[in-house]
Order: C-alpha cells, then structure tokens, then sequence
C-alpha cells in the first residue's frame, strides 16, 4: 500500500535544543498510526512541520499523496487534507459551538455568511459524536472534555484525508473515548489516516494499528501493535526497562494536618463534602470527568466562592477569601492545566520557580536576583529539570519539564499540603515515575498530599486511601490496599451515598 504521507529526513532546531534530528514518518491510507515517546522526543514538533506552524530545517523532504508538500501556515495545510487537534485547545470561549467548527471557512449564501445552514450541519456532526449540547451554547459555558470533543468535530468537518490527534482523550471520559474511538473506525474504513500521539498505553493497543517511536528528537523505530507489547515500547521510549511503575510507599503516617467540612460551593458545584489529610498521607480523589474533584480544591483554594464550609490547618480553623490566604497557611495547589493557570509560558525557567515565592528571596525588601537564581539551580538539580539552562524560556521545553517547574515553584515556597490536580496529565512514561518518586519523596519528608487523577492505575499506585466522588459529593473512602478498578468504578458512578458512611471514613 502506498503511503499518504511520508516525511524524510526531517530536523528542526530550537536556540539551545535539537528538537528533530533526521528523523522519518510513514503513514497509509485509512491507519491509525501512534506517534510515541517521551516528552521531547519531538513528535509535537514533527507534527507542527507538518502543519506548517513551525518551519524545518534546510533539507529533508515531505510527500503528501505522492506529490511534493509545502505549507506555511495551518489553513494551507487544511486546504491541503491535514487538520490537527491540539493537545492544547484554542477554543474561542466566547463564540457559539457552531461558530467555533466553521471559523475561517465560514459557509456562505449570496456573499454572506449561511448561519442556518452552519447551525444545521453542527447540529448533525454533533449527534453524530453522541456529544449532547447545543450548537448554539457558548464555548465558555461548556466544560475542558465537551470543548475537547468540539475540537475533534472540527477536524472532522474538514473531511480532511490526514487527521492529527494530540493527546486527544486527556480530558475526556471514558465514555466519550468510546465514542471518539467509533469516530475513528468510520474514519478509518472511509481511508482516513489518523496520526495518534498519546501516552496512554491502553488506548495504544486498542486503536492503533502502527506505532512509530521517537527518543532525544531521534527517530527509533516503527512496528506493528500486534508485533509488539507495552514493555518493548517503554524500553523504545525510554531507553531502558521500567519495572516498577509506581515507587513503594515508605512515609511515616502522623497526626491530622488538614480538614474540609461540610464544604458546598455557590454555584452548588460540590455538595457538603468533608475530607481530613494525615501527615505523610497521599490521599487520591478518585472519579470520573465532572465528578466534582477539581471544582472541590478549587473551592478549598480560595479560586471560588464557598457558600458553607470549614477548613482547618494544624487544628485550626483559617477563613479563606482568595488563594493568598490560604498559601499563607502553607497550602500549595498544582492545578491540572499548567499552561493556563501554572506557568508563564513566555518566561525563563528562573522567574516560573521563583514565581510564588517573591518574599523568600527579598533582602532588605528588595528581590535578590542572585538568591532567586541560586534556589531554581537548587530545584532543577533536586528535580532533575533537563533545561539548558535557568534562562531557557519554559514554554520550550517539554510537559515532563514544565510540570516539573510548576513543583519546583511551590515546594520553594515550602508548603505542609500538597494539593496536585492531574499531576501527570499530557507526560510520557518516564517522566510519569520521575514525578510518582518526587511525590513519594514529598510524602516521605512529612508533607500531606491531596492527589486528583483521572487514571485509576494511578490513584491506585499512589494512594495510601482513595476518596471517590460523583456529582459533586462524595461516594465512599477505599484503603489503599483494597482499592481496585472495579471498587473505584462502582462508587464514581453512584450518585449519592449515605452521609455517615462518607462520615465515619473520613
């Protein structure tokens, strides 16, 4: 079969970083071909070549339906038969569903833009995705997995003939996945190629037919998903075998640190839940996309409005009006987006740590450059950050890094409690166990973890007790050691449990 596109010989290079160094990508007709490898290991920026956001190199080639394929900006390349889904969404919040889908190709009638027959045919591509909203509805009063979904109908729209996934189930749930993945096969069978960058192993086998491997901006190699198995692809990735995935839990478990009472939000978003946090603990919340878990710590944090509640640090009740008040009492939260709201993505690796931590390195109410600097070396060395340097702009760098940063910007800071939202959300295999040991590291100095993650395997690995929540209120506590997928599953689609037995878990 030949191929639909085929890239040769392609490198780019980024001020200090080799991002692609002669590497190589073969796609045919009506595959689902995964793209893997760590964090860095380029596959975003092969993918934004062939896009044309970013230019390569001089030499190398690239061949698209056997013809020579030259594009300079992403409209070009739409027009060509390649659309791309972003890991990071670029949604217009404040235009309509529709409006979104058709922006830039907008359908016309007479000269002038066809809003009924846009607001018909997002009507149908919407219930063709099982997705139910309104194509009218806003894009800001959607939800992060709906606003996802849109995307995806926005490639699909294009009848593109080479669709780019990036990470394209992130922030969706398992039902959505679903029905993305029965997009994908009648894609497929109409002779679409799908490029499916993800790290998560599981939707790699059910998916995809081919895999292609990249490590250190070096391409590895290319096989198939039935000749090869998760621990052949982890060792392509990496380099070397990763035999345990999550780190033995050694913390000593002390006294209470933090509680949550009766905590209900004024947009009714989480519903009288009460939650305690032990010394050492790593407390994992548990459920699916909507639960509730990230409007919870947000509420906690000062980030929105509480219409009931109490939070007590150390045995003593602290009121908490933003989320200063609450990072005075030694609370930190990672939240799951890091581009939006963890980092500055236009600043240097040595102004994103220091970020929270301002008034630790004033002398004599003036900020000391030379101790800011001296405490981001500290950190990139503790947390193993591979930069070229403290200068390095933080948006070129890869996920692995930059979250790492965005713990390395509040543990400067020196917090009791440790709140991380989706701590390894968009990070590859390696850099996944290089978190999972901070965090264990964290647990083992004493600190208190509150840990919301979407992959059960984690909340599972990394937990000491496990809290599940459904529609905004709380389902039950599992012990660690007896929490399973199957346990999990059953309370995160329950819609309410008996409030003693929430009680007496606590």
């Amino acid at each position: 079969m030949e191929d639909i596109l085929e890239m040769k010989d392609i490198s780019k290079t980024f001020p200090g970083v080799k991002a692609l160094d002669h590497v190589q990508l073969q796609v045919r007709p009506g595959e689902v071909h995964a793209l893997m490898g760590e964090n860095g290991a380029g596959k975003s920026t092969l993918m934004k070549i062939l896009m044309g956001i970013y230019t390569r190199d001089a030499g190398g080639e690239i061949l698209f339906d056997g013809k020579p394929y030259m594009v300079s900006n992403p409209k070009e390349a739409m027009d060509m038969g390649v659309a791309m889904i972003h890991q990071e969404l670029n949604p217009i919040l404040d235009m309509t569903v529709y409006e979104n889908i058709f922006v830039g190709r907008e359908l016309r009638k007479n000269g002038l833009v066809d809003k009924k027959a846009e607001i018909e045919q997002a009507q149908k591509l919407i219930e063709e995705c099982g997705l139910h909203v309104s194509p009218k509805e806003t894009l800001r009063n959607l939800t992060v997995a709906q606003c996802q979904l849109i995307e995806i109908i926005k490639a699909i729209s294009v009848n593109a003939k080479v669709i780019i996934m990036d990470e394209p189930t992130a922030a969706i749930t398992d039902r959505e996945v679903e029905l993305l993945f029965g997009r994908i096969r009648r894609l497929k069978e109409k002779g679409v190629a799908i490029i499916y960058i993800s790290h998560r192993m599981a939707e790699i086998f059910s998916i995809c037919d081919r895999v292609s491997v990249y490590r250190d901006g070096q391409y590895i190699g290319t096989g198939t998903t039935t000749e090869l198995d998760e621990g052949q692809l982890i060792k392509m990735m990496v380099g070397r075998e990763i035999t345990d995935v999550y780190p033995k839990l050694e913390a000593d478990i002390g006294e209470v640190v933090f509680e949550a009472k009766n905590i209900v939000r004024a947009d009714n978003k989480v519903k009288g839940v009460s939650l305690s946090v032990r010394r050492g603990e790593i407390l994992g919340i548990g459920g699916l996309v909507g639960a509730g878990r990230s409007e919870l710590v947000e509420g906690i944090f000062g980030m929105h409005a509480l219409s009931q509640g109490e939070i007590f640090v150390h045995g003593k009740r602290v009121k908490i009006s933003s989320p200063e008040d609450i990072i005075k009492q030694g609370v930190a939260l990672i939240t799951e987006d890091r581009k939006v709201t963890g980092l500055n993505l236009s600043g240097t690796v040595n102004d994103n740590i220091a970020m929270v931590a301002i008034k630790k390195l004033l002398t004599h109410g003036l900020y000391n450059k030379g101790k800011a600097r001296r405490a981001s070396e500290e950190y990139i060395e503790k947390l193993n950050i591979k930069t070229p340097s403290a200068d390095q702009i933080v948006g070129n760098l890869s996920g692995g890094n930059q979250q790492k940063i965005v713990i390395a910007k509040w543990l400067l800071n020196d917090p009791d409690i440790i709140i991380l939202d989706e701590p390894t959300r968009g990070i590859d295999v390696g850099a996944k166990y290089e978190i999972y040991c901070i965090i264990a590291d964290l647990a083992k100095q004493g600190k208190s973890i509150i840990m919301i993650s979407s992959e059960m395997s984690e909340i599972i690995g990394m937990s000491n007790r496990v809290m599940v929540m459904c529609d905004g209120r709380i389902t039950g506590f599992i012990d660690g050691k007896d929490a399973t997928q199957e346990n999990i599953m059953e309370l995160a689609t329950q819609f309410e449990t008996a409030p003693e037995t929430a009680a007496a878990n606590q």
